[in-house]
């Protein structure tokens, strides 16, 4: 017996063709779970799948009740029971109880309809979705791990689509910046016309065709603009992202705003500067003082060099004096290379009467 085809317009047949027995067929193999109830939360039916869900038979399941089943302690079930459509409908996530006390995060949908009696009832179907809820609250953790480590290292992460021309900032990289995300403009080219500021604009541009035509990986420093027009200092490292065939699809990367390390790097460099130019004062102002004729001029040396020579004058060895100012044989070797160079000399003793004076 073969079953008459529909006609395109035709609304006979379809569900009401299917009979009981395909309804029933649905009902004890859907990989969902199923629960018949009546306003008052008793459970009249539940199908296999409910009772493997819950770990439960339908007996057990039907004299617990929705009360019995779900976890009243999760805050979500007054607000999915609340929330029905106009069609009596509700649906959203929420924690049930297995049998043996197993907390299991379960999707539903419920419909409110009429049996053949006109009694009200309910069909709710379950879900269990226990491993994606935990990984999606895992992925948020994440995040918010994330978002507190830029923070504290002022960093931000970004990723720039290639084929689309997109490009996506982490909550990091919008801080440093200082704008929010109504404020950022996906286009890349759009960003570095913006964000970059103008003297930098043509480097930055530049070193990132490189990377992407060579598929290699980049570090850029340049002066990034905030939202409020003050200019930072960014560090960036990033990586070309290619497919199976080795064609570009992303690029993606961190940036650190080291503004403050840069003006405390310039401020140290300043100051070694100043104190080297002191330190010539001073050894010229000895050789004036000392008498005798003033030795040939050499190129100044740096504080630490002079404190080495200082020990090298007293006799010290090179392991010695690393012993001494707790640093590496290895560095005191090379500091007194570096002085022998600067003052001209063929030997320690030679260094040490040139700069500190034949009487020491």
């Amino acid at each position: 017996m073969t079953m008459p085809r529909r006609r395109p317009g035709d609304s006979s047949g379809g569900t009401e063709a299917l009979g009981p027995a395909a309804y029933r067929a649905l009902y004890e193999n859907s990989p969902d779970g199923v629960l018949f109830t009546v306003p008052d939360g008793r459970v009249l039916a539940a199908n296999p799948a409910a009772c493997q869900i819950l770990g439960r038979t339908e007996a057990e399941i039907c004299s617990l009740g929705r009360q019995g089943l779900a976890d009243l302690t999760d805050e979500r079930w007054p607000r999915i029971l609340a929330e029905r459509d106009g069609a009596g409908h509700a649906s959203g996530i929420a924690r049930m109880l297995r049998a043996d006390g197993t907390p299991i995060e379960v999707e539903m949908s419920a419909r409110i309809f009429n049996s053949a009696a006109g009694e009200e009832r309910t069909c709710t179907i379950i879900r269990d979705v226990t491993d994606r809820v935990l990984m999606e609250l895992e992925l948020r953790r994440s995040r918010q791990r994330l978002a507190e480590a830029e923070r504290v290292a002022r960093t931000g992460s970004w990723e720039w689509d290639l084929a689309n021309d997109r490009i996506s900032w982490s909550d990091g990289l919008l801080a440093i910046y200082g704008i929010t995300w109504d404020d950022f403009n996906p286009s890349a080219a759009a960003g570095i016309e913006k964000r970059v500021y103008p003297d930098d604009r043509r480097r930055v541009a530049e070193t990132l065709e490189r990377a992407i035509s060579e598929r290699s990986s980049f570090t850029l420093e340049y002066r990034g603009v905030r939202g409020d027009g003050r200019v930072r200092t960014l560090r960036s490292h990033g990586e070309v992202i290619v497919d199976d065939l080795g064609e570009p699809i992303r690029v993606v990367g961190i940036a650190q705003d080291i503004t403050d390390s840069k003006l405390a790097q310039e401020t140290l460099q300043n100051t070694s500067s100043e104190l080297e130019r002191r330190a010539t004062e001073l050894q010229d102002l000895a050789r004036r003082t000392g008498g005798g004729p003033e030795p040939r001029r050499h190129a100044p040396l740096t504080t630490r060099q002079m404190q080495i020579l200082g020990l090298v004058a007293e006799g010290l060895t090179s392991a010695e004096i690393s012993r001494r100012l707790f640093v590496s044989e290895a560095t005191v070797k090379w500091h007194v290379k570096q002085i022998l160079t600067k003052t001209r000399s063929s030997n320690r003793a030679e260094a040490v009467a040139r700069v500190l004076g034949a009487s020491r």
